[in-house]
């Protein structure tokens, strides 16, 4: 009968704990459990000094790349293509013959220009030689005497549609302006040649991408100072260039264009009309930086966790963010909270979610 008397009391005591746990304050009573669960499994958390370092101020923005030297090329006669040496994405030299029209046509009337050329040439030394002028002393002719016999002998003609027909010749061919990759190749052997470009040359190694910031985000942007690029489709894939032009007008939207250049290092990956992100860059020293894992929230408030290794407990300390990136924070200590935060604290930087002002903890060697 006793024992049935002892089950009974302990249950209507653990009831009684239930009830007065429910009347209880809500936060109180969870702040209780996460406190047994803590002082169960323990806290295990990873910290850093507090010194005072450089932080990386970054503004986003988007842009699209640009060749910094790209070339659309056309045959400047009409025919019959006869030649094509290179397919898209294929690198070319300086130099290199890309395509070429039968040059037979051009050729022919090349050679028929250059044999008037030659007769006409006779001509005007007959010319000279009847103002008084022999082959010898052409030199000395007077620039009026020279444009009179050039034209009485029809040499100025002749030498026009000489240089025509050489302009025509030399058109027949498409040669690479500069060492880079042929794109866009409208063409085949045996077709005509198209009106419009039949190529284009691009220079991949080098890069101009302009993008737009606010006016408000412009205040510390100059040339030369770093930005980074990914490409929208590998975000994980950085490269590095330097702003390189500045224009100095706000347009209807209220943004300024800045324009950077990189280098398609590494892979060569970089393609004409790529999207890319563009992270702009600005060294500020001097700074309270750490790493964004270590502030949390605590009453709506931004806190972070500062280490007491006396008794290997956590502190709360109320801050202020004044900066972010990507990565890390600018802190300062809240003043309208009173709050304390110096040079040299080891703040806790992992496993502090659910930590609590006091909680005792277990630093990770």
């Amino acid at each position: 009968m006793k024992k049935h008397h002892a089950i009974a009391l302990g249950a209507a005591v653990a009831a009684a704990l239930l009830v007065t746990a429910s009347c209880g304050n809500k936060e109180v009573e969870e702040d209780t459990l996460t406190r047994l669960s803590q002082a169960v499994e323990g806290n295990y958390v990873d910290t850093m000094i507090l010194r005072l370092t450089d932080f990386r101020r970054q503004t986003i923005s988007n842009g699209k790349l640009v060749a910094a030297r790209k070339s659309l090329l056309r045959f400047n006669t009409s025919g019959t293509i006869s030649e094509v040496n290179f397919t898209n994405g294929q690198s070319v030299r300086k130099g290199d013959l890309i395509a070429c029209l039968d040059p037979e046509a051009a050729s022919i009337t090349l050679a028929q220009a250059e044999n008037a050329l030659k007769k006409a040439e006779i001509d005007l030394n007959d010319v000279l030689i009847g103002f008084g002028y022999g082959n010898s002393d052409t030199t000395s002719v007077p620039a009026q005497v020279m444009a009179i016999a050039r034209t009485r002998s029809g040499y100025a003609d002749a030498e026009q549609n000489w240089r025509k027909a050489r302009y025509d010749y030399e058109g027949t061919r498409i040669t690479a302006p500069f060492d880079g990759k042929v794109a866009s190749v409208k063409g085949r052997v045996y077709e005509n040649a198209p009106a419009e470009e039949f190529c284009t040359v691009i220079d991949d190694s080098r890069f101009e991408v302009t993008f737009p910031l606010l006016e408000s985000e412009i205040a510390s942007v100059r040339t030369g100072l770093s930005v980074k690029l990914s490409p929208f489709n590998d975000p994980g894939r950085t490269y590095t260039g330097h702003i390189t032009a500045v224009n100095p007008t706000v347009d209807e939207k209220g943004q300024i264009q800045i324009t950077a250049s990189v280098t398609n290092t590494g892979d060569g990956r970089l393609m004409d009309g790529m999207n890319v992100r563009v992270l702009v860059e600005e060294i500020i020293p001097g700074q309270q930086v750490i790493p964004k894992s270590a502030v949390v929230m605590r009453d709506n408030q931004e806190v972070l966790f500062v280490y007491e290794p006396s008794d290997s407990s956590s502190r709360w300390v109320y801050v202020d963010i004044l900066m972010s990136n990507s990565d890390s924070h600018v802190v300062r200590a809240n003043q309208e909270r009173t709050a304390v935060l110096n040079l040299g604290d080891p703040v806790i930087i992992s496993g502090n979610l659910n930590l609590a002002h006091e909680s005792k903890v277990i630093v990770r060697q």
